[in-house]
């Protein structure tokens, strides 16, 4: 990992299409802002970790609920 020091205001650029601008210093948080072209996705890891989760909870559970379903449905022709 690299790491870098910035002041309020100053920047970076990553691959000349990318900039990242610290725009405010406060207590024990740091303001960014990203500019970016919009094909590029720009996500908080907490967000994208969460939007993992679901997604594999999600494929986790449909076979399971469906097989669950249709056992449920069949019993209740009987």
């Amino acid at each position: 990992m690299l790491v870098i020091s910035r002041k309020e205001g100053e920047s970076i650029v990553i691959s000349d299409n990318i900039r990242i601008t610290i725009v405010s210093l406060g207590g024990d948080k740091v303001s960014i802002g990203i500019d970016a072209p919009k094909e590029i996705r720009v996500m908080r890891q907490e967000l994208l970790e969460t939007a993992e989760a679901n997604k594999a909870a999600g494929k986790s559970a449909e076979k399971s609920n469906y097989e669950d379903l249709a056992d449920f449905l069949k019993n209740l022709k009987k």
